[in-house]
């Protein structure tokens, strides 16, 4: 059978700190890709193809597209959505151990991609990432 061409919605819990986790999509579509990458692009001129990054979405708009649900609770101890105004709320520690975790996660899912197409069946490996919070 010819390998699946398409990304599958595989969500992967990532472990937090103090008991928290998220669930992060296993891998991004193209489309899911471009429309980060599109959140992040401010301005852009056509002619000298300069271009002017929206840095208040840099980081943001990856952690929107990879995060699906956490664990993550309010002041009154009620669960948060998921969303970019969420992820703009959370403190500077939080939002750096979040951001790590999915650096993380990513490079370990691009290893496992790479490693793969050296593999007869093409077939992905589980990505071996944090362990998974229960």
């Amino acid at each position: 059978m010819a390998r699946c061409r398409f990304v599958q919605p595989d969500v992967v819990r990532l472990s937090l700190s103090e008991g928290d986790w998220i669930g992060v999509k296993k891998r991004l579509s193209v489309g899911e890709e471009r429309a980060a990458f599109q959140q992040i692009v401010g301005e852009i001129n056509p002619n000298s193809g300069w271009r002017k990054p929206n840095v208040e979405m840099l980081g943001i708009a990856e952690m929107a597209a990879y995060i699906v649900e956490w664990s993550l609770r309010d002041a009154q101890d009620r669960p948060v959505a998921v969303s970019v105004a969420a992820i703009k709320q959370l403190d500077s520690a939080t939002f750096k151990e979040i951001e790590s975790a999915l650096a993380a996660h990513v490079e370990a899912t691009e290893a496992a991609l790479a490693a793969s197409k050296n593999d007869p069946d093409g077939k992905l490996e589980p990505v071996p990432t944090s362990p998974s919070a229960a």
